[in-house]
């Protein structure tokens, strides 16, 4: 197995998840959340902790509807896809369907106490932290 951690990207318009995995591939971590206004200021950010984190492998969470159709969210995802390949073309870049992801999310700072006005970053985070957690498991 390749030496190196994959990072799992809870894409939105305005805020980003991120989780790491372990360097054996089998934990999930939530690392924190980025705030953005412009999707090349993402990139950098992204790259950065790429190349801090020795990343092998981004995990892009595809927000896929319950029906099975790709919805707005997933194609925007998709173009997002398409801009994080180009920045980084020797980056390997999967997706994985994150449906349920941030309402386990919720349930689960729910759970810890946290209001809904304080989870906002937290939860993107764990949702990065999910789907990470369950493409790690698919591996298995």
């Amino acid at each position: 197995m390749n030496k190196g951690k994959y990072l799992a990207i809870d894409y939105g318009d305005k805020r980003v998840g991120i989780a790491l995995s372990d360097y054996n591939k089998e934990i999930a971590f939530p690392r924190d959340f980025l705030e953005y206004s412009g999707e090349s200021n993402l990139l950098k950010q992204l790259k950065k902790i790429c190349k801090e984190e020795d990343v092998i492998k981004i995990i892009l969470g595809l927000p896929i509807q319950m029906d099975g159709t790709f919805g707005e969210r997933a194609q925007k995802t998709q173009k997002f896809f398409d801009k994080l390949k180009k920045a980084m073309p020797q980056m390997s870049i999967d997706f994985f369907d994150e449906r349920l992801s941030t309402e386990f999310a919720v349930k689960s700072l729910r759970g810890q106490g946290f209001k809904a006005k304080d989870q906002k970053g937290k939860r993107d985070a764990l949702s990065a932290q999910i789907i990470l957690q369950n493409y790690l498991n698919s591996l298995r």
